[in-house]
């Protein structure tokens, strides 16, 4: 057991020696970029897919229609699925003082379809903009949030990503202040893999994307079951076309958005996220099945370690997972401006690895509960 283990470690540790390097050298490189398209205003549309969320749609959209960039070449479209509160009554009444604002109600949903993906199909569809910007009913975009994300655009670019985090106001608990740090640095890599030419992941809360990309990729067509992967898994289908990813840096792309407000919350947040692992490209997903292997070895490896007196392995590769995730959110902090508790991080390196194995794997067996509905682990309402 011992030997196998010691193999598997070192195995899934070199795969993330490459990939935490491939983290590192695009965000180096994207804080070195400074060309910006600033001549390009194309006509956009922002795409809301809301369900229940009375108490923030008024909010985010006032953030939305107060943007620095011309009136007349930006629409925002909601649509409303299936609400239960006043969701609807608000989006209607703003719709009615403001032309750009659309509201689109969605009462029924196709059988093994995922509710979120329907509203956005249906919303991009409806759209009159060369660029889709999507966001999420709780977020709280900048002023220059559009601008920021259309400057990346050049001919050849299908894609730009931006970033999202989670307010967490002044005093925060431990466990929800380590929570938005790991969510922090899934921002930060997903946008140093996309420079490096290896994009995994992003946010659909702040995200754009030329509608002809959009249709190139017939959309969301195979993958409209799985209830979670709107923005990723779009993101597959666009990498693989003839269309190129890019990734803004300005600090207006970055959105603040609503955290998890109780473990329960976070713990279904994060295996939905973690049930669609299993359905990345291939290529990709041969990659991070590398990871998972490391991040496991690791998990397991203080039982190992106890069973068999064996404990400079382990430490070793714990010191090296450390030293990369270090380095990699200590640059990818300084791109985007922000500060990080390093208590905390430290801290966070403590649990990473086994949360991370525990939470990927739940999401492939467990339900989860998501806007009042309770959805099967491969997307399926219940």
């Amino acid at each position: 057991m011992m030997e196998i283990w010691a193999i598997c470690l070192i195995l899934g540790g070199g795969v993330y020696l490459i990939f935490v390097s491939k983290i590192i050298s695009g965000l180096i490189r994207l804080q070195s970029e400074t060309a910006i398209n600033s001549d390009y205003t194309p006509r956009v549309s922002i795409v809301i897919a809301a369900r229940n969320e009375e108490k923030d749609i008024e909010n985010t959209l006032q953030h939305v229609l107060a943007q620095d960039y011309s009136e007349e070449m930006y629409e925002v479209i909601v649509v409303d699925d299936r609400s239960e509160d006043d969701t609807s009554k608000i989006v209607k009444t703003l719709s009615e003082t403001d032309p750009r604002v659309q509201h689109i109600r969605q009462t029924e949903i196709e059988e093994h379809l995922s509710p979120k993906k329907q509203a956005l199909e249906r919303g991009i569809q409806t759209a009159i903009g060369e660029i889709i910007i999507t966001t999420d009913a709780d977020c709280i975009p900048a002023k220059g949030w559009i601008r920021a994300l259309v400057s990346r655009f050049k001919p050849d670019t299908g894609m730009v990503l931006g970033q999202a985090r989670f307010e967490i106001g002044e005093s925060p608990p431990l466990w929800q202040r380590l929570q938005s740090l790991d969510f922090r640095s899934q921002g930060y890599a997903a946008a140093g893999l996309a420079v490096s030419g290896m994009p995994f992941s992003c946010t659909g809360a702040s995200l754009a994307f030329r509608k002809q990309a959009y249709e190139d990729v017939n959309g969301y067509d195979g993958v409209t079951k799985l209830i979670s992967g709107d923005d990723e898994l779009l993101l597959a289908k666009i990498c693989q076309s003839k269309w190129k990813v890019n990734v803004s840096r300005e600090t207006d792309v970055v959105v603040p958005t609503r955290p998890p407000l109780s473990l329960h919350e976070l713990w279904f947040q994060r295996i939905r996220w973690g049930s669609k692992a299993l359905f990345i490209q291939t290529s990709r997903k041969l990659f991070l099945m590398g990871v998972f292997l490391f991040l496991l070895s690791l998990s397991i490896g203080p039982i190992v370690s106890i069973l068999f007196s064996s404990w400079w392995l382990l430490i070793g590769m714990f010191t090296l997972k450390c030293v990369l995730d270090l380095l990699s959110v200590a640059i990818g902090k300084t791109v985007y401006r922000e500060k990080v508790n390093w208590i905390d991080f430290f801290l966070l390196e403590l649990i990473h690895a086994p949360a991370l194995v525990l939470l990927t794997t739940a999401g492939h067996i467990f339900s989860f509960e998501w806007k009042g509905q309770t959805f099967h682990s491969q997307g399926s309402a219940k």
